[in-house]
């Protein structure tokens, strides 16, 4: 398992709420990515986790477990993202394990 966040924006002038073409992509995104099955074997995705956006400020934020990271670029290529959205692509690691490491580090 390792965990991705792929945090993305996009303008105002692009925004699926403004913009029919963006919003017919963001509706193929939403067939495309359901299906899992498909998802996993092309793309290496074991789970999205999550899919988080904030519409006034055209930025979102996607929790992804999957194999790798040029894996989950393609995924945003062939699923259209990357027709309106930038995307950076970035290893997640969660809170508890960072303590963990921090107190191992403390008994140094």
């Amino acid at each position: 398992m390792a965990l991705f966040g792929i945090f993305g924006s996009h303008t105002v002038e692009m925004c699926p709420l403004n913009n029919k073409t963006s919003a017919m992509t963001m509706v193929q995104m939403a067939e495309k990515t359901a299906d899992a099955e498909n998802n996993h074997s092309n793309y290496g995705i074991n789970k999205i986790i999550g899919r988080y956006h904030s519409a006034l400020e055209h930025k979102f934020i996607w929790v992804v477990d999957a194999e790798s990271a040029h894996q989950l670029e393609k995924f945003l290529i062939d699923i259209g993202s990357a027709k309106f959205n930038s995307s950076k692509i970035v290893p997640l690691i969660n809170f508890e394990e960072i303590v963990r490491k921090g107190a191992a580090e403390l008994q140094k």
